[in-house]
């Protein structure tokens, strides 16, 4: 009996102490659970913010480069703007000092009558003469412009010189003489009367013809720009202005 009930007595204090361990064992598991349940947690946290950093530096990289690229670019643009065009050239033309730009003619009939001159002789001359017009492009400025290619070049109004009678073409339409003076003298001398006088003639023309001095402007400026274009053949839109001072 007395055994009985120590054997009672040993159950009842195996199955307290396994009361007792369960809570424990219990705590254990659960914290196992947790911890495992907390690591993929984090791992999935971490996973999260590893592809937001990532994708925040692709987007701060991408806007850095573009930033560097876009300031590189306009400071690039902006020193070497022209670097893709031809500089203007203009050095030759300047060397010029006289550049004929219109040569001008015209005719002078001199008539000589019997009536006019003690020696009785008559003598009707045709006789041309021509003139040049020139301008001084060793006097020009030239404002030049590579980048929207335009150049402005001021110059000299042009200014006629080298007026001179053709004696290659002059026409004697009448001579006659009715003294019959056979003196040569008399004769040259009223030849060079008469060249005299066509010369004069001539040279009032051309200074007071106005359309020669219009044709002349508008012939410094044709010559002129295509001067400078022959010199800039690979500037085919060059822009050219040409003005008088």
């Amino acid at each position: 009996m007395s055994e009985l009930k120590k054997e009672l007595q040993l159950d009842t204090r195996d199955q307290n102490q396994n009361k007792t361990k369960l809570p424990w064992i219990i705590l254990i598991v659960m914290g196992i659970i947790t911890v495992i349940a907390g690591t993929g947690i984090v791992r999935t946290g971490a996973d999260a913010i590893s592809a937001s950093y990532k994708e925040a530096y692709e987007q701060q990289k991408a806007s850095v480069y573009q930033n560097f690229y876009d300031k590189y670019y306009k400071n690039a643009e902006k020193k070497y703007h022209v670097s893709n065009r031809v500089s203007i050239n203009i050095e030759d033309i300047k060397e010029v000092a006289n550049l004929e730009v219109l040569k001008v003619s015209d005719v002078e009939y001199v008539i000589e009558n019997a009536a006019d001159n003690k020696n009785g002789i008559s003598s009707w001359l045709e006789v041309p003469g021509e003139g040049i017009y020139i301008v001084n492009l060793q006097a020009a400025e030239f404002i030049v412009d590579d980048e929207r290619e335009y150049i402005r070049v001021r110059v000299p109004y042009p200014e006629l010189v080298n007026i001179s009678l053709d004696y290659m073409n002059i026409k004697p339409l009448l001579f006659q003489n009715d003294v019959l003076n056979d003196s040569y003298k008399v004769g040259e001398e009223l030849a060079k009367n008469q060249l005299n006088t066509a010369d004069i003639l001539i040279k009032k023309e051309f200074l007071s013809n106005e359309q020669y001095y219009l044709n002349a402007q508008k012939a410094a400026v044709s010559t002129i720009q295509c001067l400078i274009r022959r010199l800039n053949p690979e500037n085919p839109e060059l822009d050219i202005d040409v003005e008088f001072y």
